[in-house]
């Protein structure tokens, strides 16, 4: 039940209660005027435990009361007050809605279950300590009024007049009809308190479904924004690290003409002056160490933490693992190779060989699962990495693929690629005895 259909609710038990208040103070006053015209007053004072009100202070008391009752629903809906000014007002409303009782002389209670569904409908944040307690305080009281109300159990204790007495005195059918009238608004009152407490409770739960879905799905974007990042930042490695390779490629290129260099010159030097060639021949030897140190330095810096503290097959199973938490990807790894012991330039290959192919997978053939098996078919530890995501009978060598055959190609292997019915990389690693 959405809020719109509650204020209506709320709003036709409002007007109900009214009518109904007016409707009892009516009937005393018409009834009176009857009985004092049929000169029946004596026989009804006698039915009394008390002299009554005057019939019109009763009838200005109940509309008076009512109309303040109303106000005061009617300002509690159309503005937000602070919980000081709040909690005067619901204060307000329960004394208004005792006084409008004891105007009905105790007839009519139905006011208290509108003023539990006003207070319960418009009070901000009910679930607070602050408002358990006075909600406990005030809803327990108009609970314990209601059922206490009624005046077979309360009218009598203060000797109040009950309208059954008034309504005695007329005809026959006018008395039917007025004695089913005030149990329609009795009754009406009661369906309309239930419908709105099981609408407001229905509303709530939606609410907070709503609420939850809102929350799983920004949960769900927020996750999604974190794998992407830090997919991102894997990518953003693996370009770095391609970088680097290129700076090693430049530093191998220029440290290699150097010595070329310098080995013609001692071919030109070592007939003619072979002391001169021998101090060249240093020069370039110092170079070549020189090379070689810088040629270290890069490559530990490009090669993989993971290589450096764990096994190869622990190195991969942490990087598939990495890629499956940050991408959902569900990747199926098989090793079946045991601690063989590879040289670091062959676990590097075999390493940046894996993660392009996965990186491969799901950046260009948006994959959500992987195999990935390591054994051993034909004396070569074989590679063979398949994947769901899409393929194409045309398949273009990019950068990626290239440097990825060059690789494999330093440590004498080969590589395969097949495009159907799934895409398949198989790389082959002659064993080393």
């Amino acid at each position: 039940m959405t809020q719109r259909n509650l204020n209506r609710l709320s709003n036709l038990m409002l007007w109900l209660n009214f009518a109904a208040v007016l409707s009892i103070a009516t009937q005393i006053l018409f009834i009176s005027q009857y009985i004092n015209q049929n000169q029946l007053s004596y026989q009804f004072l006698t039915r009394l435990k008390r002299i009554p009100a005057s019939p019109t202070s009763i009838f200005w008391q109940c509309t008076v009361f009512s109309l303040a009752l109303i106000f005061l629903i009617t300002i509690r809906h159309q503005y937000h007050f602070s919980k000081k000014t709040n909690n005067l007002f619901v204060i307000l409303e329960f004394i208004t809605a005792v006084c409008t009782f004891y105007a009905v002389r105790m007839n009519y209670n139905g006011m208290f279950l509108l003023v539990f569904v006003d207070f319960f409908m418009t009070t901000p944040d009910i679930s607070s300590n602050a408002y358990y307690r006075f909600w406990t305080i005030v809803g327990g009281l108009l609970v314990l009024l209601f059922s206490v109300s009624s005046y077979s159990i309360i009218g009598s204790v203060f000797k109040m007049p009950a309208l059954t007495t008034y309504i005695s005195f007329i005809p026959t059918k006018i008395a039917s009809f007025l004695v089913l009238l005030n149990n329609v608004f009795t009754a009406f009152n009661l369906i309309l308190f239930i419908s709105i407490m099981i609408g407001y409770a229905v509303h709530i739960a939606n609410r907070e479904h709503e609420i939850q879905l809102r929350l799983s799905e920004m949960s769900k974007s927020n996750q999604e924004l974190k794998n992407y990042a830090a997919l991102s930042e894997k990518i953003a490695q693996d370009r770095e690290r391609k970088r680097i390779a290129r700076d090693i490629h430049d530093t191998v290129g220029h440290a290699l003409t150097g010595i070329a260099a310098g080995i013609d010159a001692v071919m030109v030097l070592i007939d003619i002056d072979p002391e001169v060639a021998k101090k060249q021949l240093s020069k370039v030897s110092s170079a070549v160490k020189q090379g070689l140190v810088d040629i270290r330095k890069t490559l530990n810096q490009i090669r993989p933490d993971a290589l450096q503290n764990y096994t190869l097959e622990a190195s991969l199973k942490k990087m598939l693992q990495e890629y499956s938490d940050i991408s959902h990807l569900k990747i199926n790894f098989n090793y079946q190779w045991g601690n063989v012991d590879f040289e670091k330039t062959t676990e590097l290959v075999i390493f940046r060989v894996i993660e392009e192919t996965v990186t491969n997978a799901l950046r260009h053939g948006h994959a959500s699962a992987i195999d990935v098996k390591c054994q051993i078919v034909n004396n070569n530890y074989q590679i063979k990495i398949s994947n769901n995501g899409s393929t194409t009978d045309k398949l273009t060598p990019g950068y990626g693929l290239t440097q990825m055959k060059e690789r494999v190609a330093i440590i004498n292997g080969t590589i395969k690629i097949i495009t159907s019915p799934v895409f398949t990389i198989i790389v082959n690693i002659p064993r080393k005895d």
